[in-house]
Parts: structure tokens; C-alpha cells; sequence
């Protein structure tokens, strides 16, 4: 079957005809995922599903003056694969039982000292410490509680957290 067919097939949303362009292009598709991201099957199926839904909702997006449908897919599916990285960095959780010289209130370091250290940051920065890693809150809570957006506040943080290890001397690494 030619790809016009496929293709107005698929605008209509024929079933059949999406199984005649996967047997036609998934190779194709599970190429360009897995020289994208690697070779990691549980992610390469995830991303192809993806992939075939985009195409099958987003088909009328299809120029044939611009690229030829077997590259206008490839690309569909290098997106899709780039879009599932980035979504799976950005959920990467960390063990802290791995992390080495884990601070731990309790035992690193008293709350008097605690509120030393957090002295050296301005007091906006110091609120948002004492509530993240002393009262418990959540950067969602503190998103809503103080109206900030949660990227400004991971911003935040991280800068309060270089400008105190270089205070300190790295002491609290």
C-alpha cells in the first residue's frame, strides 16, 4: 500500500490502515527512538505508543511539501523519545541512603547551629529553608504558600544551597 492511501487512511481514521503503517513504518519508528534514547525496551515500547497516537491524532500536520512522510514520523517519534527523557530526568528521585554525607539534623548538627547556618542566607531564602528541610513542607505546598513558582523555588534553593557550601568552607558537604 502506498503512503497516500496510508495517509488518507489514517485521516480518516481507519484502523486497518494504521496497521498497514505500522508494519510499513515501525521499523522505522523504533529505529529513531532507540538511536535517540538507547536500547531500553520498557521505554522504546512506552515511547512507540506515544509515537503511533501522535501521528494518528496529529496526521492533518503532515506537509508532503516539506518532508517526506517516512522522515515526517522519524521525527514524530525523535521528539516523542527526546519529550520521554527529559520527562524521566525531571522525575528522577535520588536514594538518600546512596548519598554519601547525608545531612541529618539530629545527628550532624544542633538547631542552634542550624539556625547559624541559615543566618547567612537573606531572610526570604532562610523562610523557604526552615519550611523545606526543617518544617517538612513540600515544594508544592510552598509553591501555593508563598506564591512562588516551584521552578523558582528549586532555583532558590539551589543557589542558597552553593552560596552557604562556599560559607562554610564545605563543612557541611
Amino acid at each position: 500500500m502506498d503512503d497516500k492511501k496510508i495517509i488518507s487512511g489514517i485521516k480518516n481514521k481507519k484502523e486497518p490502515y494504521l496497521s498497514e503503517f505500522i508494519n510499513k513504518y515501525g521499523g522505522v519508528l523504533k529505529a529513531s527512538i532507540v538511536k535517540t534514547i538507547g536500547n531500553r525496551d520498557d521505554l522504546v515500547i512506552e515511547i512507540l505508543n506515544d509515537t503511533l497516537l501522535a501521528i494518528w491524532d496529529n496526521i492533518d500536520y503532515f506537509d508532503e511539501n516539506r518532508s517526506s512522510f517516512k522522515n515526517w514520523c522519524a521525527g514524530v517519534a525523535k521528539y516523542k523519545a527526546i519529550d520521554a527523557i527529559r520527562k524521566e530526568n525531571r522525575h528522577e528521585s535520588i536514594d538518600l541512603d546512596k548519598v554519601k554525607n547525608n545531612i541529618s539534623i539530629e545527628e550532624d548538627f544542633s538547631i542552634d547551629e542550624s539556625g547559624e547556618i541559615l543566618s547567612l542566607l537573606n531572610p526570604e531564602d532562610r523562610d523557604i529553608f526552615k519550611k523545606l528541610f526543617i518544617e517538612g513542607y513540600s515544594y508544592d505546598d510552598l509553591s501555593n504558600i508563598t506564591e512562588i513558582p516551584k521552578d523558582r523555588l528549586y532555583n532558590k534553593v539551589s543557589r542558597s544551597k552553593k552560596k552557604l557550601k562556599l560559607q562554610l568552607g564545605g563543612k557541611y558537604d
